[in-house]
């Protein structure tokens, strides 16, 4: 994985966020700076966490092209962590009424 190259397109991607967040707290009115800006602010923010995660992830599969499928499936080869905990309280309590 190109660690340098992906760092610096995800710096250019933050800043890029970065201003338009900021943008929202220069236009946010006198008495409403949290109200106008808080949520827009967040929001700049989570899509720069997801951009930065998709952009990790398809680094590693380009850079692991002969891996398995299952390597890189958001469920994982045994059905993921949700069916996980469902099949461990299946085991637990059959009945599924917690046992007690």
């Amino acid at each position: 994985m190109d660690r340098q190259g992906l760092k610096h397109r995800m710096t250019e991607r933050f800043e890029e966020l970065f201003d338009q967040a900021l943008d929202l707290v220069e236009r946010a009115p006198d008495g409403r700076w949290i109200a106008a800006s808080e949520f827009g602010f967040r929001d700049a923010f989570q899509q720069l966490l997801k951009e930065c995660y998709e952009a990790a992830i398809q680094a590693k599969m380009e850079d692991r092209p002969a891996a398995p499928p299952a390597a890189f499936s958001p469920c994982g080869p045994d059905g993921g962590p949700a069916a996980g905990v469902e099949r461990q309280r299946v085991q637990e309590h059959p009945d599924g009424h917690g046992g007690g």
